[in-house]
C-alpha cells in the first residue's frame, strides 16, 4: 500500500490543517482518537484498501495556540465544516474514534446534510450518573495506557512502554505529543464530556453505527443504549475482548461491522 501523503491546507479564516490522504474509491473522513493520526496506522492503511481516506489532525495536537481561536465544541464543529467545504467532500463516510467520534457526532448533528454515513467508535460526548465516563485526564500520562487498553499483548504492538538507552528520547517525545494532544482534548471534554451532544442527536440524519468495547474502562458499553436511543437511524454493537482501543484490539471484528454497515442499502 502505497504511504499516505501530507499537505497542509488553509481555511479563508487563515487557520492551517495538517493533512493525511491515501487510498481510493469513495471519500471516508477520519476523525483520530486520543494519540492524533499516524500515517502507518493499521486502521487508516486497512481503511484504505477500499477508500480514499483523508485524516485531518484535530486543532491544537500540533500546537495549542490554535486553540485560541476555537471557545466551544459549537466552534470547533464550524472550522470543521470549513475544512470539508475547502476539501470539497460531498457524500463522504465519516468515521470517529473516542474524541474524534464525539466531533464527527457533533459535525453530523450541526451539519445534518454532510455525510452519508457516521461511525462511532468508542465516542465521549455524553454522560451518565449511573456510569460516568472515566477522569482519563487525572491520571499521570505514562500510565494512561492502563485504562485506553484491554489486552496486553496489543498494547505491546502499538503502545511504546517507557525505556532506556537509545529509546529514551524517541519515547520522551512521545509522551510530549501524547500529553500536548491530552490537553486539547480537555478543552472539550474536562470535567465531563456533555456538551450537550444528548441534546443533538436526534439532529443526526444519516443511519450511524455505534460500537463500544466489551472492556471500556474510560467508556463503558452501556453508553450504546444512550446512543441509540437519541439517534433516528442508529444501530449499536458491544465488541467483546476490547477497551477503548477497540479498532487496534479487535481489528477483524471492527472492520468486519463496519463494512457491513458502510456496504448496506441506503435509507429511502
Amino acid at each position: 500500500m502505497k504511504a499516505m501523503s501530507s499537505e497542509t491546507v488553509t481555511l479563508p479564516n487563515g487557520r492551517r490543517w495538517e493533512l493525511h490522504s491515501g487510498g481510493a474509491g469513495p471519500q471516508l473522513l477520519w476523525l483520530h482518537g486520543l494519540r492524533g493520526v499516524d500515517p502507518a496506522d493499521p486502521v487508516l492503511t486497512a481503511l484504505q484498501a477500499r477508500y480514499r481516506v483523508t485524516a485531518p489532525v484535530a486543532p491544537g495536537f500540533n500546537d495549542l495556540d490554535e486553540l485560541s481561536q476555537i471557545d466551544n465544541i459549537h466552534e470547533l464543529a464550524l472550522d470543521y465544516d470549513d475544512l470539508i467545504d475547502v476539501l470539497g467532500l460531498d457524500g463522504f463516510v465519516m468515521v470517529g474514534h473516542s474524541f474524534g467520534a464525539m466531533i464527527a457526532a457533533e459535525i453530523a448533528a450541526h451539519f445534518p446534510r454532510r455525510a452519508e454515513r457516521l461511525a462511532l467508535l468508542a465516542p465521549f460526548g455524553l454522560w451518565n450518573d449511573a456510569y460516568p465516563v472515566s477522569d482519563i485526564f487525572a491520571v499521570p500520562y505514562t500510565q494512561i495506557d492502563d485504562s485506553l487498553w484491554h489486552d496486553p499483548a496489543t498494547r505491546e504492538r502499538f503502545a511504546r512502554k517507557v525505556a532506556t538507552g537509545a529509546d529514551v528520547k524517541d519515547v520522551a517525545a512521545q509522551t510530549v505529543k501524547l500529553a500536548q494532544g491530552l490537553t486539547a482534548v480537555t478543552k472539550f471534554v474536562w470535567p465531563i464530556p456533555d456538551r450537550g451532544l444528548r441534546r443533538r442527536l436526534p439532529r443526526i440524519a444519516c443511519p450511524t453505527l455505534v460500537l463500544l468495547g466489551a472492556e471500556d474502562r474510560v467508556i463503558s458499553p452501556r453508553y450504546a443504549d444512550d446512543f441509540k436511543s437519541g439517534l433516528r437511524h442508529g444501530q449499536t454493537a458491544v465488541v467483546a475482548g476490547s477497551g477503548h482501543m477497540l479498532p487496534y484490539e479487535q481489528p477483524e471484528e471492527v472492520m468486519l461491522l463496519l463494512e457491513r454497515f458502510l456496504q448496506a442499502p441506503k435509507i429511502t
